[in-house]
């Protein structure tokens, strides 16, 4: 599998984000990801992610998971909402999809999807 890589891009006429995952990716990717991510004014204005993570091996789990949300999503976001739509291949990317969205359910709506249309097509109905 290649280098580990999370990578995001705004698409500005549609106001949302792109993020896409690869390669192995571990607790400190993400934590590495997310502390970059949450940090750009034009990502935290906008709130609405499309998280393609088909090509992604995932290395951490729940206690890890929410850790990491405890630690850097929850202190940065305050009371603000987010919108994820999250594009899955396997079971362990549902897996973990599904505790995302226990975790983050005080401030993301999520839905998990297998392909990419649908997930666009969900996220841009969330206003």
């Amino acid at each position: 599998m290649s280098k580990p890589l999370i990578t995001y891009s705004i698409e500005p006429d549609d106001e949302f984000i792109i993020e896409t995952w690869s390669g192995q990716i571990t607790g400190d990717d993400l934590a590495a990801h997310w502390k970059v991510y949450l940090a750009d004014p034009a990502v935290m204005q906008i709130r609405r992610t499309l998280v393609d993570m088909r090509d992604a091996e995932i290395l951490f789990y729940g206690p890890e998971l929410s850790d990491l949300i405890q630690t850097i999503v929850a202190p940065r976001l305050g009371a603000l909402d987010w919108k994820t739509a999250i594009i899955v291949r396997d079971a362990v990317q549902f897996g973990v999809s599904r505790q995302y969205q226990t975790f983050a359910k005080w401030y993301s709506m999520d839905s998990i999807f297998d392909n990419f249309a649908a997930a666009k097509a969900w996220l841009l109905a969330q206003k």
